[in-house]
């Protein structure tokens, strides 16, 4: 729920915080971990974190994860991205910030809190005015007190303070921004010669024992995969929801219970124009309601029609929303007096609102009753397959005794791949999941039960194992051979480009030096900057030599298909005095600036760390999620 409000918060101070807030535990460890915080699964100095708060901020960030990629980021991801242990270590430095504060007397007087309250926009109407009653309905849907809020509030400004008064002599001198600029945006020019592996003429083929020894010492290129066969049993809530009966009974529970979901509300278009005073709205309604257009009524007024499409009654503020929705369509209504003045309006278009019947979504209903059904019938028959397979029965016996789906994947390698290319079991549920299940077990080995998503399971038997094995060179033969061309290619090419080089270092220029070498090109390569995009021409590895030093230095390096012999022959340096730097040495101070007092943040929290010390207790945190410690 504070995310409302950090929103609303602009100060670098508050923003550094909330920085410093998400920093994962990869900045520090996780931290001391112990068997002896037994009341929370971490302390903090005298204060426990409990088992509750870190449910609460780890849903939190599952949630925000799940709005930016989509409802189909699993838990499992959700562990493989760290989140709980990210979402402790906030808690963990959110604590450390109070606990801190605290001990310095650092407190937020009322009136602060309530300016920042005021500006929460979730908490404003639809003219912007700050609800109350809204206020109040978002925090008990987010199930926080209003008093828990407020405090949570306070604790949120007094850390940002804290944070700030360590940060906020940190400041990057113009000398440091000017020198970095300087540094960035000096310009070199260079002048290249491309030389391509292909352009080099074929080596004499290589006898039997030379081809050999390059299958040998290249054998990962020509190694298959490991492949194995494997068994899926496969339960689906679909495949349930077809046995699952409903009855009109079921229907109607169910269109009781869901009532809302089946009502339409009315919603109305409407204009309205306010006025500072009542006579002046009275003329208004009267002009209108005399065949004026609203528009022209409020521009002669000095005010302006404002449009509202759409709207649900619960849209409008209360003094407004019951004249709006008995007014008749076309015709003027009010005045209505608010805080901002008096309102006339006039609807423009109604859609009215209604309730579809039982009958009319009675197919709808069932769906979703049988939905329902089949998926808790699918945790039971999950047990059973799970109790089948735990008792010793084979997998195929126990999919066929509790009605599961059995699936072959015949040949596939951990990719799911099989010796021919061709994808294996691509509609399978979770497949990815169900591959990784596949090649962690040995051969004759069945895996456990295990979700695939929210709506089916599956369990996974190891037929067989094809070992990875090197291909015979008779079968890879033709593969090996061009291989082999190509790496006598690349070297013939990399002496030719050694060769270029020594003669432009020996003062000959690039052309000449490149001349009879087959489909070499020589370039003149424009001024490109430190900070620059990467070339096109010069690889990076030259640029990274060349950029340290003096014009004239002669390199070499290579492209994917070529080798490149370039030549550093000019520097401009980068001028802090144009109109044009300006901008970019604001931006430099700014950004380091910011990464000074990052740096100065963490190690405050790194200190603070020191002085109330930081326990966790694994062993709890690994019960609470069912994990072990890695």
């Amino acid at each position: 729920m504070l995310q409302i409000i950090r929103s609303t918060v602009g100060s670098w101070v508050v923003k550094i915080l909330f920085v410093l807030l998400i920093i994962s535990f990869a900045v520090w460890g996780i931290g001391d971990i112990t068997q002896g915080v037994r009341s929370g699964v971490a302390q903090v100095g005298e204060r426990n974190i409990t088992p509750q708060e870190l449910d609460s901020a780890y849903r939190a960030e599952l949630s925000r994860m799940r709005q930016m990629l989509g409802p189909e980021f699993t838990e499992e991801q959700a562990r493989q991205f760290g989140l709980r242990e990210r979402a402790l270590e906030q808690l963990i430095q959110r604590e450390l910030l109070a606990q801190a504060a605290d001990d310095l007397g650092l407190r937020i007087a009322d009136g602060t809190v309530m300016e920042e309250v005021l500006k929460v926009p979730a908490f404003k109407d639809a003219f912007g005015n700050f609800d109350v009653g809204l206020m109040r309905a978002l925090l008990l849907q987010n199930g926080m007190t209003e008093q828990g809020f407020v405090e949570d509030v306070r604790g949120d400004l007094a850390r940002s303070d804290l944070i700030g008064a360590i940060t906020g002599g940190a400041t990057a001198p113009r000398s440091l921004a000017e020198a970095l600029f300087r540094y960035r945006f000096e310009a070199r020019t260079f002048e290249a010669v491309t030389i391509s592996n292909t352009a080099m003429p074929d080596a004499p083929a290589p006898d039997q024992a030379t081809l050999e020894a390059f299958h040998k010492d290249k054998a990962v290129r020509y190694t298959a995969p490991e492949y194995r066969t494997v068994q899926v049993a496969l339960l689906e809530a679909a495949a349930l929801a077809g046995e699952v009966e409903v009855s009109d009974e079921d229907l109607a529970e169910y269109y009781d219970a869901h009532a809302g979901e089946y009502v339409t509300p009315e919603r109305r278009s409407l204009t309205q124009a306010v006025f500072t005073d009542k006579a002046a709205a009275d003329k208004a309604l009267a002009d209108i309601a005399a065949g004026r257009p609203i528009a022209d009524v409020a521009r002669d007024a000095g005010t302006e029609a404002v449009a509202l499409p759409d709207m649900l009654k619960t849209d409008l503020p209360a003094e407004l929303a019951d004249t709006a929705f008995t007014a008749e369509p076309n015709k003027p209504a009010g005045p209505v007096q608010s805080d901002f003045g008096f309102h006339v309006l006039v609807v423009t278009n109604i859609q009215a609102g209604g309730e579809r019947s039982l009958d009319s979504v009675k197919d709808e209903i069932a769906a979703h009753v049988r939905q329902d059904r089949a998926i808790d019938k699918l945790f039971e028959v999950s047990t059973r397959l799970e109790d089948q397979l735990a008792g010793g029965t084979p997998l195929e016996e126990a999919a066929q005794a509790v009605g599961a789906r059995l699936v072959t994947l015949g040949g596939i390698d951990s990719r799911g791949t099989d010796a021919d290319g061709t994808e294996q079991g691509a509609a399978l549920p979770e497949r990815e999941k169900i591959l990784a299940s596949a090649f962690s077990l040995s051969a004759g080995q069945t895996g456990s039960v295990e979700e695939a998503g929210t709506e089916a399971f599956f369990a996974v038997h190891v037929q067989s194992v094809t070992p990875a094995a090197l291909r015979p060179l008779e079968e890879v033969k033709s593969v090996v051979l061009g291989d082999w061309q190509a790496e006598q290619k690349q070297a013939a090419a990399r002496q030719k480009a050694e060769e270029v080089a020594e003669k432009i270092r020996a003062g000959a220029s690039a052309k000449d030096a490149a001349a009879g070498i087959t489909g070499a090109i020589v370039q003149n390569v424009d001024p490109l900057m430190r900070a620059g995009a990467a070339s096109a021409i010069v690889p990076a590895a030259a640029l990274e030599t060349l950029f340290k030093a003096p014009i004239g230095t002669v390199t070499t390096a290579e492209r994917p298909a070529a080798q490149v012999v370039a030549k550093l022959t000019g520097i401009t340096p980068a001028d802090p005095a144009t109109v044009q730097a300006a901008a970019q040495i604001a931006q430099l101070s700014n950004i380091t600036q910011q990464s000074m007092q990052e740096e100065l943040a963490l190690q405050y929290l790194s200190a603070l760390r020191t002085r109330y010390g930081v326990t966790i207790n694994q062993t709890l945190i690994n019960q609470l999620y069912g994990s072990s410690q890695e």
